[in-house]
């Protein structure tokens, strides 16, 4: 097993990243001089990474757990994870193997996630929130799956999957006592020596995880993510506000507070980053706007990392007015397009604007992020691409890149793209050429190489010839003063083909009011193209949403077409 300890990685500011194409792009021009053009590094696994930071800071606080009031250290959590990792072992659990873990935020996600890399196996994070066709589909495909760790909430789904898919051993969290058929885990690593099992990992070859993505158009496809994939995009995340010339850094004294689900790769990419940088992760067990504004507060927050559908719940949580916000210094959104009325009310309160970032399964995950270096932090761009990243708006036909201002796909390039789709050639072959992965997203970028995301190619609706972005309609429902959430999608109708619906959610305060949809339709008739306003307009309870917050277009689809 090769030794780490003096691992480090060479900052280069001199050489430009062998990943950007075109050395004229506009961003690159404002770039810092404390901000590398490049990272270099020996390939490390990702668990050593984080070994690192736990050797330098082993008495430091590494995960709160609020809902059970547990702390544990970098020392336990190495201790803890060299113990999940010999018990695996003895399990027969061989590199290459995948292992399951099914469980919302927790530290034993992490403690399971570190082990399951120490042993060379692939981890595989399960979506709670999945029904069990789609837990059996993911274990089907993973292929030799025959370990997963499950939190007690989600057994009963397990079982349901179990009767298509074998399962040898299931690990159950937090719990106190076994369930028939599967062993808890203070059981499973009790008397196991806390002893790394000896395996040479190759990182840049090697998977670290097996992350499937969200399933919005189809069943989850397998994206396959090495261990340098995953380390690249967290120094390259890490990076781009550059070095502090003082040479001070925030290792070991930042908080993060662990909101998005880890499951999801946003959040996966984000613990292995925070982590890393030695910060006390603060896990809720779910999102609870009062809890998080009185974290942000009690914490003294530098950075909130959240996804839409949060900053919409701090937003409207009559405390988001009450608690002192003054320490955040940064306010990042990710995951899907940040309603520019969100982002609007953030910075009146709050005093700063919101940055939003982009990226996908495919990227692990982190491609783009607002710089503090560029001209201005604008809320409603996706900033610009990360520290190795190269990026470019293409016709999707032709794949020739197009001037700026002009929409096409979106395309990047950079250590962080994935080695492939899991047991699917054809498919990767499609969506990575010559180095470029094809992201699906419509796209533009301006003259000073900010980046707008305008939808995705999937989601046009094409009314009697002309092309509507939904986020375009639903940015403007937004504006309507008793509109709470929006979502917009295309609906069959028997004479144009299709036409424009929008499903809508009332503020509390309006749910009893007498808006129709005729209101709500003329309302934005008067402020959208003649060919952009919705026709039809159903109001709902609450709209369906991915695990990270993204509207779930296709549920709503499959809504309209029930309706015929």
């Amino acid at each position: 097993m090769k030794d780490y300890s003096a691992w480090e990685p060479i900052y280069d500011y001199e050489n430009e990243s062998p990943y950007i194409e075109n050395l004229n792009r506009p961003w690159l021009k404002y770039r810092a001089p404390n901000v590398p053009k490049s990272i270099k590094f020996d390939p490390i696994p990702v668990h050593e990474l984080i070994g690192l930071s736990a050797k330098n800071y082993p008495n430091n606080v590494c995960i709160y757990h609020k809902s059970t009031d547990k702390k544990y250290t970098f020392r336990e959590l190495t201790y803890i994870s060299d113990k999940v990792s010999n018990a695996l072992y003895q399990l027969g659990t061989k590199k290459g193997d995948t292992v399951g873990i099914m469980t919302g935020n927790c530290p034993e996600f992490l403690f399971c996630c570190l082990g399951i890399m120490k042993t060379g196996a692939i981890v595989i994070p399960i979506n709670p929130l999945l029904k069990e066709a789609d837990v059996a589909h993911i274990i089907k495909e993973s292929g030799n799956l025959k370990t997963v760790f499950v939190h007690k909430g989600n057994l009963r789904t397990m079982k349901k999957a179990q009767k298509d898919v074998t399962l040898e051993n299931i690990i159950l969290l937090a719990a106190p006592l076994a369930k028939e058929g599967t062993i808890t885990f203070e059981e499973f690593i009790e008397g196991v020596a806390p002893i790394q099992p000896d395996v040479d990992i190759d990182p840049s070859n090697d998977l670290a995880a097996l992350l499937f993505t969200g399933g919005t158009t189809g069943l989850p496809k397998g994206v396959m993510l090495t261990h340098s994939n995953l380390v690249s995009c967290t120094l390259s995340t890490l990076l781009m506000a550059g070095e502090s010339e003082e040479g001070e850094d925030n290792f070991g004294k930042t908080v993060n507070l662990s909101v998005i689900p880890l499951c999801h790769s946003f959040g996966f990419l984000i613990m292995i980053a925070a982590v890393f940088g030695a910060s006390m992760l603060v896990m809720f067990p779910s999102f609870n706007a009062s809890e998080i504004l009185k974290a942000i507060e009690y914490y003294k927050v530098i950075n909130y990392v959240g996804v839409p559908v949060m900053y919409q719940m701090l937003i409207n949580n009559p405390d988001f007015t009450e608690r002192d916000l003054s320490s955040l210094e940064e306010a990042n959104s990710g995951s899907a397009a940040l309603p520019p009325e969100l982002a609007k009310k953030w910075e009146e309160i709050v005093g700063i604007k919101v940055g939003q970032g982009f990226g996908l399964t495919e990227t692990s995950p982190i491609t783009h992020m607002a710089a503090k270096w560029m001209p201005e932090i604008r809320s409603e761009s996706i900033g610009v691409p990360i520290i190795d990243t190269d990026a470019k708006i293409v016709n999707s036909g032709t794949l020739k890149e197009l001037e700026p201002g002009e929409i096409g796909e979106l395309l990047i390039k950079g250590p962080q793209v994935m080695k492939g789709y899991w047991k699917n050639p054809e498919e990767t072959k499609k969506t990575i050429i010559d180095g470029w992965l094809r992201t699906g997203d419509l796209a533009r970028m301006d003259e000073q190489g900010y980046f707008y995301i305008e939808g995705r190619a999937k989601d046009i609706i094409k009314y009697k010839g002309y092309k509507v972005m939904p986020r375009e309609v639903e940015e403007k429902l937004y504006e309507h003063p008793a509109i709470l959430e929006a979502g917009v999608v295309s609906a069959p109708d028997p004479n144009i083909g299709e036409t424009i619906k929008a499903f809508i959610v009332l503020k509390p305060e309006f749910k009893d009011s007498d808006i129709t949809e005729r209101n709500i339709i003329e309302w934005a008739k008067e402020r959208l193209a003649g060919y952009k306003y919705p026709r039809q307009v159903e109001f709902l309870n609450v709209l369906p949403r991915t695990s990270v917050g993204k509207i779930f277009r296709r549920k709503l689809r499959e809504r309209t077409v029930k309706k015929q």
